[in-house]
């Protein structure tokens, strides 16, 4: 019978403890994520269209040698 002293003290600290731990997934939360995903995708945007743009130039530079000899 003294364990369950110990028990009820176990049980309460874990269900009083948890929401200490618990990370808070509202809705601030939810818009700086979707914040983060926009400027992401704006950045690979940014960053593929300067490839395309270089890889153009590239082309043209080459056929423009190739096209002179």
């Amino acid at each position: 019978m003294k364990r369950t002293p110990f028990a009820i003290v176990a049980v309460l600290t874990a269900t009083l403890a948890t929401p200490v731990f618990a990370r808070d997934d509202g809705p601030r939360f939810a818009q700086d994520r979707l914040d983060t995903l926009v400027a992401q995708h704006k950045e690979a945007s940014r960053h593929i269209a300067q490839g395309h743009a270089q890889a153009q130039a590239q082309r043209a530079q080459s056929e423009a040698q190739h096209g002179a000899s």
